[in-house]
């Protein structure tokens, strides 16, 4: 199994997500793992995006007893953990779409 060096330290790693396909090999076992880490980081800044957007239709609604600057830090913390450990652990089907994809372009090519 082909090991990949490069990794990814944030969603605002730009370098190291630009890494990630320069180091691109031509064996299928790192092209899924590559396929499943750009999917990762895309599914994080999307889970992140969808996240900031429920904070902010929800902003009318919060009440001044709960609503401080360390609860507004805290909930930033959370969801961005929550948009990092959905990729991890279940995903949005990102991945197989681009496994999918790749399939496809396999038999078109042959």
């Amino acid at each position: 199994m082909a090991t990949i060096n490069n990794y990814v330290s944030s969603t605002l790693d730009f370098s190291g997500i630009r890494s990630l396909k320069s180091g691109m090999s031509s064996q299928n076992d790192s092209k899924n793992e590559i396929n499943k880490k750009v999917a990762m980081e895309f599914e994080a800044m999307f889970l992140r995006q969808l996240t900031d957007s429920m904070q902010a239709a929800l902003e009318p609604f919060k009440s001044d007893l709960i609503n401080n600057d360390s609860m507004n830090l805290f909930e930033d913390l959370f969801y961005d953990e929550v948009a990092h450990y959905i990729p991890q652990t279940q995903g949005l089907g990102i991945y197989q779409w681009l496994n999918n994809l790749d399939q496809r372009n396999k038999l078109i090519g042959s």
